[in-house]
């Protein structure tokens, strides 16, 4: 029996099903990601301002991957948040996604395992996501 020819693959490799959850303290970049995630076929379970709801939303739905902003005053930053996702959830990919860069911030992330993507590259970032 022949094999049925296989329709075009997505633009970046075959999609990978993940769950996810973004955080970004600006409303409309945090719209911005979420839209552009969802139309590439990539779940959003949740999103948050801050790095309170952020934590909690995580204990809660246990995502495949975590997209958090750096800088998201009051409360945790994204590093933060990221370091305390992966002590606690360490099955839970992160990504830090900022336009904030500094040779630390680098440092700490890589120590912690998370992915850094520069905010504004929205292609990087859904490589990133779907390579976590």
């Amino acid at each position: 029996m022949p094999i049925p020819p296989r329709g075009p693959e997505p633009p970046y490799g075959p999609a990978v099903p993940r769950r996810i959850v973004v955080v970004d303290n600006d409303p409309d970049a945090l719209e911005l990601v979420v839209l552009d995630l969802s139309l590439e076929g990539i779940e959003v379970v949740g999103t948050a301002l801050e790095g309170t709801s952020a934590l909690r939303l995580v204990a809660e739905l246990a995502p495949d991957v975590l997209v958090v902003d750096h800088r998201m005053p009051p409360g945790p930053n994204g590093m933060d948040v990221a370091a305390e996702v992966r002590a606690s959830h360490p099955e839970t990919a992160v990504v830090l996604y900022s336009n904030y860069q500094s040779d630390d911030l680098l440092a700490r992330s890589e120590a912690l395992g998370v992915r850094f993507v520069p905010k504004g590259n929205l292609r990087t970032l859904r490589r990133a996501v779907r390579a976590s």
